[in-house]
């Protein structure tokens, strides 16, 4: 967390991955990856999403907007994987078997139609695909609806630091594919 001073008045920024949840995430990341806001109007739009208001941003000083990112981008983010299932709802969801993730290919398949539609809630469709319910079918499990249900529950029941190491694993284990498959 840290604390924004401006005036008489201190507001909380929160900036550490286990504050912030994941439907909040989702918004984050189609804020960075947008195409058509500027990098600092990206901060902003970052910062109104995490609840800070819109008068204190666009009032601030410009040195103490760019020591706002540079607080935001310290957050510190571990690469290990939180956990190989989860439970929500009463239902068991695993991500994988045994000591070590591996893809299965539909679910790279799966990621990357996801990717190229430029969905807003990437982060949390991606948990949809890697972790499947234990009493479905693999047919089931990739439903449409099925996807689209789990992304929802992930949004509600999560926080950014489970997510953030599973984002990252696949687009590291999704480069290094695409690499060796030269």
């Amino acid at each position: 967390m840290v604390n924004v001073k401006l005036e008489n008045e201190t507001f909380e920024l929160r900036n550490e991955a286990n504050e912030i949840t994941l439907k909040e995430f989702n918004k984050i990341y189609t804020i960075l990856n947008s195409q058509t806001l500027g990098k600092l109007e990206q901060y902003c739009e970052v910062f109104k999403t995490l609840g800070l208001p819109e008068a204190i941003i666009y009032d601030m000083e410009n040195d103490s907007f760019i020591e706002l990112i540079k607080s935001f981008n310290a957050m510190e983010i571990s690469n290990e994987l939180p956990a190989k299932s989860i439970e929500i709802k009463g239902y068991n969801y695993v991500a994988y078997v045994g000591d070590e993730f591996k893809f299965k290919t539909k679910d790279l398949i799966e990621i990357e139609k996801c990717a190229k539609r430029g969905i807003d809630n990437f982060p949390s469709y991606i948990l949809s695909i890697i972790f499947k319910r234990e009493d479905l079918s693999v047919n089931e499990h990739y439903e449409q609806s099925h996807l689209n249900l789990k992304a929802k529950l992930f949004e509600e029941n999560v926080n950014a630091d489970f997510a953030i190491p599973y984002i990252t694993l696949v687009a590291k284990r999704t480069l290094k594919s695409l690499e060796d498959a030269k």
